[in-house]
């Protein structure tokens, strides 16, 4: 093809093809009135970051959420918090009726101090028996039952320790305390109610740490490839519209979780900030996981790249018309563009690239 200009006129609209590109330039009365009703935008530099998002929930780390219940049965005598509390590990939840344990603790310690007082006299039995068998006094049988004697004893004594030490193991249990800081999510045991500790621990409190909270995202089988723990994310809570809080992926969980016949992955994610918001397990939140970004790029809005085969192309002004370029697409967001290479910095291009397509323009 020659590099001559061939003009071809369209009713008020006049196509010049120079070389190989495609001027799109309006002719006569028609020209001032296209170049200003056509949207267009000035391409510059900014911040662009390509981005995955996703739905998931605030919920308890493991570990943050206990349920205290009771190892020993009887009746509640004394509870001591509601719902809403905030407690502090080892603090005192409730106390159980504990007379029936303490008559334990005493039965068994007066069962220690008889077999205390049976050992020490088995030992001074044994200490005669040996000095009457030094002196042949006394049969070495004689003397092999006195130390049987004293062994038993003090297996007993061994024995009533070990009792005594579980009554009371048991009596310190009727005082139910708080295992971790948090605050009270619900109550399920009040007092005057009798606990049966059989083959479950009867739950009286749940207690929840909101400092340790996390994020649990539902990812798409087809993103979940571009999400690597470390990323850093952002997202919302509906709770709190208008608050942008920042996380990091801990983990992906590895099994799979169906819903609605879609396959997703659950995304663990640490909050970094909460700022000082009242965020709770089970709130709704909107993640977005950044997977590309560039500090500065030319973008374009979606609506002004066109797809011609294995080709991108924009509409740049030259004067009082547009010129059809080729251009390569970089980061791509659900609403822009990067044009990796194509246009400058400066350059007019036309937002909604199917009006110079609607009119008739080809090469």
């Amino acid at each position: 093809m020659s590099n001559r200009s061939v003009l071809i006129s369209f009713g008020g609209l006049a196509v010049v093809a120079l070389g190989g590109w495609l001027v799109l330039k309006p002719s006569g009365s028609d020209a001032s009135r296209a170049s200003s009703e056509w949207p267009s935008i000035r391409v510059s530099a900014s911040p662009v970051a390509a981005s995955i998002l996703a739905t998931g929930t605030i919920k308890a780390q493991v570990g943050a959420e206990v349920k205290v219940g009771s190892q020993v049965s009887g009746i509640v005598r004394k509870l001591n918090v509601k719902v809403g509390d905030t407690v502090v590990e080892g603090q005192v939840l409730a106390q159980l009726d504990d007379s029936s344990l303490r008559s334990q603790v005493a039965a068994h310690r007066a069962g220690l101090a008889r077999a205390t007082a049976e050992l020490q006299q088995s030992e001074r039995d044994l200490r005669r028996s040996e000095d009457l068998a030094a002196r042949s006094l006394i049969s070495i049988s004689d003397l092999e039952e006195k130390r049987e004697q004293r062994d038993i004893a003090a297996a007993n004594v061994a024995l009533s320790k070990a009792a005594l030490e579980g009554a009371e193991i048991d009596l310190a249990r009727t005082t139910i305390v708080a295992p971790i800081a948090g605050t009270i999510a619900s109550v399920s045991t009040y007092e005057g109610e009798t606990v049966a500790a059989s083959f479950t621990a009867p739950t009286f409190v749940t207690i929840i740490n909101l400092d340790r909270l996390e994020v649990q995202a539902y990812v798409d089988e087809v993103d979940i490839r571009h999400v690597k723990p470390g990323q850093p994310v952002s997202f919302r809570v509906e709770a709190f519209p208008g608050e942008t809080l920042t996380g990091r992926v801990r983990a992906i969980n590895p099994k799979a979780l169906l819903v609605n016949n879609v396959v997703n992955y659950v995304v663990v994610i640490d909050i970094e900030d909460k700022k000082g918001l009242e965020i709770r397990p089970e709130m709704t939140v909107h993640v977005s996981f950044v997977v590309d970004h560039r500090d500065s790029a030319l973008t374009v809005p979606r609506s002004a790249v066109l797809t011609e085969g294995d080709r991108r192309v924009v509409f740049v002004r030259t004067g009082d018309g547009w010129e059809k370029r080729n251009v390569v697409i970089g980061v791509q967001t659900p609403q822009q563009l990067e044009i990796a290479s194509g246009l400058r910095p400066g350059e007019v291009v036309l937002t909604d690239a199917r009006l110079a397509q609607g009119k008739g323009t080809s090469e």
